[in-house]
């Protein structure tokens, strides 16, 4: 593991090294967004959670791209960073740059296996990754293995993903279909032992969803609608939650430059 790690970032730096562009030099692009959610907190005030970001990327035969962000006017943290290239017809990057795992509108009771600093593999629908287990001090202890592959059959989009964390020995696994702007997610946990679902569906501005596990068929249902008033997006939604009987409403307003 450790020398395949060691053959991924060789390639990786060695093929940024080499590369040339031969057009005219294009600079990075820089793009940003403010946000507002406003919520029901825990003392059943509504409160406001104001969020800033700046994206800096810049794509040519290789590619790298950094995102700061700062929550309440705290101090701007790097959120994501990514660094890569493309190599025959593989496009490797590492970074903090997120998850190769499916996704879902709620994702109350789906099992989301975290990914951070990790080197990532795509060629056409497949990708693999590999998380680092601590960035900082050791670059050769490999935490995690995950892996996803897309494919459309007849009318149907599908796509399934594994994920497995070699500390505890445990695999998650996934799964994804959609068809016509309607789709269900079914992921499985061996840490917990639990098979859950979630069923959600999108058209123009309408979203909506439900979801549960194995033990609870019916725990989540909500929705939302989306504007978009004059480069403002304003997002309102709500979460029902069927065991506590708890609406939680949301209103979101971003802009994006």
């Amino acid at each position: 593991m450790t020398r395949l790690l060691a053959i991924l970032l060789a390639t990786t730096f060695s093929t940024m090294a080499v590369a040339e562009d031969t057009s005219a030099p294009v600079g990075p692009t820089v793009g940003g967004k403010v946000e507002v959610e406003i919520k029901e907190n825990a003392s059943n005030d509504w409160g406001a959670k104001t969020t800033f970001g700046l994206d800096i990327n810049h794509n040519v035969i290789g590619f790298g791209g950094i995102s700061l962000e700062a929550i309440d006017s705290d101090t701007l943290t790097v959120n994501e960073w990514q660094m890569g290239t493309s190599v025959g017809g593989a496009t490797v990057s590492i970074g903090d740059q997120g998850d190769i795992w499916i996704g879902a509108e709620g994702e109350h009771t789906l099992a989301n296996p975290k990914m951070d600093e990790s080197v990532q593999v795509t060629m056409g629908n497949a990708a693999v990754a590999l998380e680092f287990g601590d960035w900082k001090n050791d670059v050769s202890n490999i935490e995690a293995v995950a892996g996803s592959y897309s494919t459309d059959i007849g009318e149907f989009g599908m796509t399934v993903a594994g994920d497995y964390d070699r500390v505890t020995e445990k695999y998650t696994l996934g799964g994804r279909v959609d068809m016509s702007g309607a789709g269900m997610a079914v992921t499985y946990s061996e840490a917990t032992e639990k098979l859950a679902y979630e069923l959600d569906s999108s058209s123009g501005a309408i979203s909506a969803y439900l979801n549960g596990n194995e033990d609870d068929m019916l725990k989540n249902v909500g929705g939302g609608y989306t504007w978009d008033i004059n480069g403002l997006d304003v997002e309102a939604g709500a979460n029902y939650d069927l065991n506590l009987e708890e609406i939680a409403p949301k209103l979101t307003m971003s802009f994006s430059f």
